[in-house]
């Protein structure tokens, strides 16, 4: 699936992949066992209800925990509207923990068809293709698991660094754990998406080996083109599909993080400018904005690529046009092939609202800092 593992990075990526694996199945959030004789999986009740007894436990233990304020209570009594900030982004986040974990549970069957049509499409017609690297694949799972271990770094520095706080080991624990599951969560979604734009890279690089071999004077059978097109065409099913699952996940993902994000920089501005406070504990405050800033990024950047990479195929279909074709048969299923690619395009949907691109994630970032500026003009007489 990674291509050749003979670099170092593919080997990391290789592990970053088995590690997520293994600990979503201690995690219970991927309930499904490997029948390694069909090449598929398939859904074990066991491992489903333990993982929403596990979680639910789990999520039960920070709600009995929300007691011990993560930060400085000198701040909450400073500036209350702080308190009301960070007790909504606490509702907010146990909240979204919740719903994620029962769509994990309610969409277990949906999330099985997909994976086991990714199983199909890697050992039946992609594994030929697997000794080439798609060096952005690996990159980006790599960076991926980096901002995971970035987090729960920070939620550890916050845990013991930041002045004011008292956490308890339970519940250090407890909350590394359900971060570590929420995150495991969302992995799953990001490699497939990943996957979708790794094979569309082998699409488009196959495509470009056909038309480098018409040039040539070669003969090319039309065959070929259509098992493409087929295949581009259960791509977009799939797309479907992953939109279908996680798009719920998605939204509360990127809503989270944004309101993570404005709580740390209003928790920065009451503690440096209005207390007066300068210690190098603060610099938690902008290493968890950029960390997590990080991760939502990869999440667009991943979708954006599938996207490009689901537009660079009619434009690799044009150079059969520039070529002449002579071929009657080559030529239909080209045209077949590009309409399909004009009509259909590999946008990802957050509830059918916005595509996750680039454009979305910088409107991310400005309605970041209105809302922001909103909330210091409307509390600025107590910073």
């Amino acid at each position: 699936m990674l291509g050749s593992r003979s670099n170092w990075q593919s080997r990391l990526c290789w592990f970053v992949l088995k590690v997520t694996l293994y600990g979503s199945w201690l995690l219970g959030v991927f309930p499904f066992t490997f029948d390694s004789r069909k090449r598929q999986l398939k859904r074990s009740r066991w491992l489903l209800f333990y993982g929403l007894f596990g979680n639910s436990f789990l999520l039960v233990k920070m709600v009995y925990s929300e007691g011990q304020k993560q930060g400085s209570k000198e701040a909450f009594t400073r500036n209350t509207v702080l308190e009301d900030i960070h007790n909504i982004a606490g509702i907010l986040a146990v909240s979204s923990c919740f719903v994620m974990h029962f769509l994990n549970f309610w969409g277990s069957i949906r999330v099985q068809d997909l994976a086991n049509e990714l199983l199909v499409l890697e050992y039946q017609h992609f594994a030929s293709l697997n000794e080439k690297n798609c060096p952005k694949f690996n990159c980006l799972v790599i960076q991926k698991a980096v901002t995971v271990i970035g987090l729960l770094l920070t939620f550890l520095s916050v845990s013991y660094e930041l002045p004011g706080n008292n956490f308890s080991v339970d519940m250090v624990i407890v909350n590394s754990l359900m971060q570590f599951s929420i995150n495991c969560n969302i992995m799953h979604h990001y490699v497939g998406v990943l996957l979708i734009y790794r094979y569309l890279w082998l699409i488009n690089g196959q495509l470009l080996e056909l038309v480098t071999k018409l040039k040539l004077d070669h003969r090319v059978n039309s065959s070929r083109i259509r098992e493409f097109f087929s295949l581009y065409r259960r791509l977009l099913q799939l797309k479907g599909s992953i939109v279908a699952a996680y798009e719920y996940h998605m939204t509360l993902v990127l809503i989270t993080g944004i309101a993570s994000n404005i709580l740390a920089i209003y928790f920065w501005i009451v503690l440096n400018i209005s207390m007066n406070i300068n210690s190098l504990c603060l610099l938690i405050f902008p290493q968890f904005l950029l960390v997590n800033f990080w991760n939502i990024w990869l999440n667009i950047v991943a979708c954006d690529l599938a996207e490009n990479a689901g537009k660079r195929t009619p434009k690799v279909l044009k150079l059969f046009a520039d070529l002449g074709l002579k071929d009657i048969e080559l030529e239909r299923s080209v045209n077949e092939f590009a309409l399909l690619c004009s009509h259909r395009q590999f946008k990802f949907h957050v509830c059918g609202l916005f595509t996750i691109n680039y454009n979305m994630g910088f409107q991310m970032i400005i309605t970041s800092v209105l809302y922001l500026i909103y909330l210091i003009q409307f509390d600025f007489m107590n910073l």
